[in-house]
């Protein structure tokens, strides 16, 4: 099986937060783990907004995930595709653009994501915590 790294569980495991779950940890650590440059873009917003307390560049970030083990997943049409089809139901408001390219790549690929975000399941996708 494999897994895609959402933004916050990328960081939380490079950093050694705690925050990260045991499960997350156990998954990362034993199993084929992709990383989006979707997750790059957010961290460089963020970090341009002050908003992310860590402060290596995302160049060093590649570079620290490529060391991780973790394997880039390239951005295609089909997953801008897909996000192109994801609804906005009335049950599901998310509108993080970051999440929905993750989302997209993540069925596109059938893989599961690597999340705490309570509101990525909502959608026809994998998850695990």
């Amino acid at each position: 099986m494999c897994y895609l790294l959402d933004t916050h569980a990328i960081l939380w495991y490079l950093y050694g937060d705690s925050r990260l779950s045991e499960t997350a940890r156990k998954i990362i650590e034993s199993n084929n783990c992709y990383f989006s440059y979707a997750s790059f873009w957010e961290i460089s917003i963020k970090q341009s907004k002050n908003k992310l307390e860590f402060n290596h560049t995302v160049f060093e970030i590649d570079e620290m995930c490529k060391q991780a083990g973790f394997s880039k997943l390239q951005i295609t049409l089909a997953d801008f595709d897909k996000v192109r089809n994801l609804q906005f139901q009335d049950n599901i408001k998310h509108n993080d653009p970051f999440d929905r390219l993750l989302i997209s790549q993540a069925i596109n690929n059938d893989m599961t994501i690597i999340t705490c975000d309570e509101k990525i399941p909502l959608y026809d996708v994998k998850t695990v915590w």
